[in-house]
């Protein structure tokens, strides 16, 4: 029996922690007719575990057909994704022309990291092999997220003895992989996409911060000045990490000047050679799409939402929207801050806080950006589990209690309840209801893939050069052809008022360089090519009426898309063919 005390456990007692359950020593100790405080909590503990394994069990059964579909039409930036890899495989630089109208606004580690691991099991031409490695890519992300939190319960509480401590980093683990796919903060994940990366990167620099708490050292601010310029090149709104670190440096130790001035010299050094590289091998082409397209009026901060602009407003919209998911990390903050770590940890705290508020400030730029909180809210998740393995370890003495028997299960209960209560609010648990991304029935249309067939029908008999559909590059990947006008490439530039790159295609629409268009949502006030949302139109639609014919229409896809995991591209396309005469 352990009672209750101020000193930590000893070695014996924690051995006897990690002893198997004995589910006959849950009730009582029959050499002293009092409860065994110890068994509940694990007992607890393994019913936790138990429901983590379900809900990630279930995750990848729901997610599993999605990530198999053989088209690049999950979301917006696959065919992107998929264009980049298609350039590495036939040796076309990965920012072309802006004229060619096909290259991404992302930074490029993503692709190209998925291409080599793609390259090295075998499968560098497979769609679904690589939405596996972006899944893959999560699961380090909650791997490092448990490792740092296991160094986060040590910095925390040195002096004390963490009981069970093999099934609670189970559990903390599967919990981490909810966390990274939780589906309002990390729903693209499964797809092809920067985010599943960037989710990695920033639990790796998360870590290099709690390493440097360890032992302070000049050569581990070498290795957090790294993690700006990875996390760049990873994805562009991951420079905020900077800031993150210079606050955390800053707030540790305000005298070691020399420390933080080091600190902004090499992370300058390191993001000056990532961005310089980067234009070393593209050239202006790099400048365009990463810089150039995600600035002008996009850049522009203003207060209420109009436009494409960055949205003061928007910003707080979305923080107040994902502010469950980021309440957990205030709540584990708050629980072990309080245990008298203000000072050793409070900076790496605050640089959450500096981490959140870039995350939400970046997120105005557009409409229902919750995404950007992913790297955010992991970490949240770090901060309370490191608090609840502190509150499984609390030892209890019902013994001299008034009620012995409630005082017993009434804390293991409680964390019981915590657990549950935080998978509710992560949104990870199946739901009946269909609005919901966990809606128990939710799968792919079987009507997705007669789409597909539909469109691959399109392109037999004709060169592949002489077929132009809108989004997904998953045909053209089979024959290795780079394709031009991409719809996506051209809608991402008017938002920063740039329709000169439009030319090249109104050109090739009337000379008719194209035997066959498809378009989706060709007559709706989303096409493509064409928003009606845009300060001015592009010309695309009338000159397509002009000098082609719509012959048919490719039926919709019949599904659920209303919460992801969701097909987005599966809307009626128009084909269109020459006029002649």
């Amino acid at each position: 029996m352990i009672h209750a005390q101020s000193a930590p456990l000893q070695q014996s007692e924690a051995v006897s922690v990690r002893a198997p359950l004995n589910l006959k020593q849950i009730s009582r100790n029959k050499a002293t007719n009092a409860p065994l405080t110890w068994s509940l909590p694990y007992f607890s503990l393994v019913l936790c575990l138990g429901l983590a394994l379900f809900l990630v069990l279930y995750y990848v059964k729901s997610i599993k057909p999605f990530v198999l579909l053989p088209a690049d039409i999950l979301m917006w930036a696959e065919t992107g994704f998929v264009g980049d890899i298609i350039k590495l495989r036939i040796g076309v630089p990965i920012y072309t022309s802006p004229a060619d109208s096909n290259a991404t606004i992302y930074t490029p580690a993503a692709p190209m990291l998925t291409y080599g691991i793609a390259w090295i099991v075998g499968e560098p031409t497979s769609i679904p092999v690589w939405r596996m490695i972006q899944l893959v890519f999560a699961l380090c992300a909650a791997l490092v997220a448990t490792i740092c939190c296991r160094t986060l319960i040590r910095l925390a509480y040195p002096n004390q003895q963490i009981m069970f401590p093999r099934t609670f980093g189970i559990f903390a683990f599967l919990t981490m992989v909810l966390a990274a796919t939780a589906p309002r903060t990390s729903p693209y994940v499964h797809a092809l996409h920067a985010d599943a990366l960037a989710l990695f990167v920033s639990m790796l620099s998360f870590w290099t911060m709690l390493f440097y708490l360890r032992s302070p050292h000049w050569g581990r601010i070498i290795l957090m000045a790294v993690c700006p310029a990875v996390g760049y090149v990873t994805k562009q709104f991951l420079i905020s990490w900077a800031a993150v670190m210079f606050v955390f440096l800053l707030l540790h130790n305000p005298r070691e000047i020399k420390r933080l001035a080091l600190f902004v010299v090499a992370a300058s050094v390191f993001l000056s050679i990532a961005i310089g590289g980067c234009y070393l091998l593209w050239g202006h082409n790099f400048i365009f799409w990463t810089l150039e397209v995600m600035g002008g009026d996009r850049a522009r901060v203003v207060v209420w939402p109009g436009g494409y602009n960055i949205s003061l407003v928007r910003s707080v919209d979305h923080l107040l929207r994902g502010w469950f998911e980021i309440s957990l990390g205030i709540i584990g903050g708050w629980l072990i801050l309080r245990d008298r770590n203000i000072r050793k940890l409070g900076p790496l705290w605050v640089g959450w806080i500096v981490l959140i508020s870039s995350e939400a400030f970046s997120s105005g730029a557009a409409r229902h950006v919750l995404y950007h909180f992913g790297p955010g809210v992991l970490i949240g998740c770090v901060w309370m589990c490191a608090a609840l393995a502190r509150l499984w370890s609390t030892p209890v003495s019902p013994t001299h209690a008034e009620f012995p028997r409630l005082t017993a299960w009434a804390k293991p209960l409680t964390l019981a309840v915590a657990v549950l209560t935080m998978f509710v609010v992560l949104r990870v648990l199946p739901t009946l209801d269909r609005f919901e991304a966990r809606y128990w029935d939710r799968h792919p249309s079987a009507d997705v893939y007669r789409y597909v067939s539909d469109i691959e029908r399109e392109f037999e008999g004709l060169p592949i050069e002489k077929v132009l559909l809108d989004v997904g590059n998953w045909i053209y990947l089979r024959h290795s052809f780079l394709a031009r006008d991409r719809a996506i490439s051209l809608a991402d530039q008017p938002t920063s008022g740039r329709y000169e790159n439009f030319k090249g295609l109104l050109d090739r629409i009337h000379s008719q360089a194209y035997d066959k268009i498809l378009v989706r949502d060709f007559h709706s006030s989303i096409f493509l090519y064409d928003w009606e949302y845009w300060p001015k139109s592009s010309g695309v639609r009338k000159a397509l009426m002009e000098y082609y014919t719509e012959v048919r229409t490719i039926p919709a896809a019949n599904g659920d898309n209303l919460s992801p995991p969701i097909i987005m591209h599966t809307g009626p396309i128009s084909v269109l063919v020459p006029k002649r005469g």
